[in-house]
């Protein structure tokens, strides 16, 4: 397939010794010594580490296969599989990452612009988010309408966005809680 790999002798190794390059992707057994293919899916996910796996298993049950679609795993195949089998479920873990990057790289985008708003902007722009019209936020935050439409003009030129439509979709790629 042409693509780099590299192999590590347990879960326990690749948790210790994965550094967080990407793109990558993952393809675990369920049956390993040591921690088992789940039960590094679930890690994985608590360490928030975000990349596709493909689980393989001679070993099959529903309660496991739920727990690793449930943690990330983005395909289950079972034992003895073929070749073609194999490379779809790698070909579907790379083509997710190329668009978890892709999504990375929008959120980062987005916080950085966002980082460029000063104290008070930041208090307008969340009245704006929250859908409030200039004379409320105006009246909330103890200021003159003139300077709320003001900072509401600065805001949309720093967030290189032409409307509070797009200011709310920036908003919640920067901040997706």
């Amino acid at each position: 397939m042409n693509l780099a790999v590299e192999s590590y002798e347990s879960a326990e190794d690749f948790i210790s010794r994965y550094n967080g390059k990407r793109p990558a992707c993952m393809v675990t057994d369920k049956k390993m010594p040591g921690m088992n293919g789940v039960e590094l899916i679930e890690r994985l996910r608590d360490m928030q580490i975000t990349i596709p796996i493909v689980m393989v298993t001679g070993f099959a049950d529903v309660p496991s296969t739920v727990r690793a679609i449930r943690g990330g795993a983005i395909t289950l195949i079972e034992k003895p599989c073929g070749q073609a089998e194999l490379r779809k479920g790698i070909e579907e873990a790379v083509q997710l990452e190329q668009e978890n990057l892709e999504k990375d790289q929008q959120v980062n985008e987005a916080k950085r612009l966002v980082a460029t708003l000063d104290e008070k902007e930041m208090d307008v722009a969340k009245l704006l988010v929250e859908g409030l019209a200039n004379k409320v936020i105006a009246s909330r935050l103890d200021s003159g309408l003139r300077t709320i439409e003001k900072r509401r003009s600065t805001i949309l030129k720093k967030l290189d966005v032409q409307s509070v439509a797009e200011l709310v979709q920036i908003w919640v790629l920067a901040n997706p809680s």
